[in-house]
């Protein structure tokens, strides 16, 4: 028998092709460009509470006090400096 078909009146069903699901490809998210997070970070000023910031001024200025082995006299002038200090570390000032 050839490889053609007869025709003898009866017709084969047709196979239809399964159809396949395509992949879903979630996009991508864009990478923030390096120079807008350097720019976010250089305006970023660290966020501490008033507690924080005295506890900061009170620890600088017991050592400043420590070091001039608590000489009487220049407490406030220490607590003014550390609070000055502070203030420019966390870019208050």
């Amino acid at each position: 028998m050839s490889k053609k078909a007869k025709n003898d009146g009866t017709q084969t069903p047709k196979v239809s092709k399964k159809r396949v699901a395509k992949k879903k490809v979630a996009a991508k998210k864009k990478a923030m460009p390096a120079k807008k997070r350097v720019a976010a970070a250089k305006h970023a000023k660290p966020v501490i509470s008033p507690r924080e910031r005295y506890e900061m001024i009170a620890t600088m200025a017991y050592y400043r006090a420590e070091q001039r082995n608590f000489e009487h006299g220049s407490d406030q002038n220490d607590w003014f400096e550390c609070e000055q200090i502070v203030d420019e570390m966390m870019g208050n000032r």
